[in-house]
């Protein structure tokens, strides 16, 4: 089977096709009114730019007018002079004393915000800081280690953060949760007791069980053809785990790529409103490939080499679903104590991952042809080897 292949030469050529296409406006002269890039980007006192800005550089200041939306990228972004539309900025430290129209997300070590924003201000980062001078016209939401808010926030705020410092007003409600770290910079973490390890255990084991069974009962002939590759090919296995992370790293990268050169290819021929949009689908792409990816590697893989190492030890005709599911309830329980294990534990994980991840991948490439067949419990199962002939 090669789809897997097609399916990267198409996400390639794709990205290929971005890019050619991003080159051709270049070469027209279009990115020159909207595309800035270089060591320092500057816009003076007095100049207007009447168009969206895309600004990458070490420095990207904005003394003067935009006339659209802002977005930028550097190690610093500082934004004194006026953005009629949207400012979407991510850099080392994001200052904004100037005016912004319309909606501000920032992201980046040091966030201030000491001018007026208009509409939302959304901002990620290690430190955010409204000053006394900064407004934000409607709602704050923030995920930071660290919120200070000494001037005026007209809506509501909602924020996640370390510390949490308010002496300015709140229009609207004020929903701020506050998660203390654990130690000190420069002191270790503390250690988990054996009480609190045994639960997280016991918790791991449990939903194990439960991604199996559901594996069981609503996915008979995948999950056979998965356990049957991890007892008949484990060294494959391992070698095709690996592949499958380098996969998923190369899979999170194209997606990346493709959601940054659309992203500037929507804003050089003027169609602005899909930037949104593009960004949303890459986002919500990565998001979905990392949770498929963690739901296999931390709970699909410890359930199948659990069977795999039950199995060796529980002779018998698994015919019966709730007989397998005693097997896995055995298997998940020998995996999950392997991997609590002080020093050994961490390798143990490993290689269950890249078992986990490899029988996973060797399943969905088989052929059709060597589907799985149904016992007469129910239950599905491997196809046998045809007998010779008696004679």
């Amino acid at each position: 089977m090669r789809h897997p292949n097609r399916l990267f030469m198409a996400a390639a050529a794709s990205v290929a096709l971005l890019a050619i296409l991003t080159g051709i406006v270049l070469a027209q002269g279009v990115a020159s009114e909207k595309l800035r890039s270089g060591d320092t980007v500057t816009i003076a006192a007095g100049e207007t730019v009447s168009n969206d800005l895309y600004a990458f550089a070490g420095t990207v200041r904005v003394d003067g007018t935009v006339d659209g939306d802002l977005v930028a990228s550097g190690g610093l972004v500082d934004v004194t002079g006026t953005v009629t539309g949207d400012v979407l900025a991510a850099g080392g430290s994001v200052n904004i004393t100037g005016t912004v129209g319309g909606d501000t997300r920032i992201a980046g070590g040091t966030l201030s915000v000491g001018g007026a924003i208009k509409e939302d201000l959304l901002a990620t980062g290690g430190q955010l800081t409204v000053t006394s001078s900064g407004t934000v016209g409607e709602d704050l939401i923030a995920g930071t280690g660290q919120l200070t808010i000494s001037g005026a926030v007209t809506g509501d705020v909602l924020a996640r953060t370390g510390t949490y410092t308010k002496t300015g007003t709140i229009g609207g409600t004020e929903d701020v949760t506050i998660t203390p770290r654990d130690s000190q910079p420069g002191q270790p973490s503390a250690v988990p007791t054996a009480t609190q390890q045994a639960i997280d255990a016991v918790r791991h084991f449990l939903v194990v069980v439960l991604v199996g069974a559901l594996l069981i009962w609503f996915a008979p002939r995948a999950y056979a053809a998965m356990k049957t590759a991890l007892q008949q090919r484990p060294l494959p296995a391992a070698g095709w785990g690996i592949v499958a992370i380098l996969g998923f790293v190369v899979l999170v990268m194209i997606v990346l790529i493709g959601m940054i050169l659309l992203a500037i290819a929507f804003g050089l021929l003027g169609f602005s409103d899909l930037i949104g949009i593009d960004i949303l689908g890459g986002i919500v792409a990565i998001l979905g490939a990392s949770l498929v990816f963690a739901v296999v590697a931390g709970y699909v893989a410890d359930a199948l080499v659990g069977v795999a190492l039950a199995g060796l030890v529980i002779r018998g005709d698994n015919s019966s679903r709730w007989r397998e599911l005693a097997v896995l309830a055995v298997g998940a329980a020998i995996v999950v104590l392997l991997s609590s294990l002080p020093i050994v534990g961490p390798w143990v994980k490993l290689v269950v991952i890249l078992l986990g991840l490899g029988a996973v991948l060797i399943a969905g490439r088989r052929p059709r042809g060597t589907d799985a067949v149904i016992a007469s419990g129910g239950f599905v199962q491997p196809p046998q080897a045809p007998q010779a002939p008696t004679t």
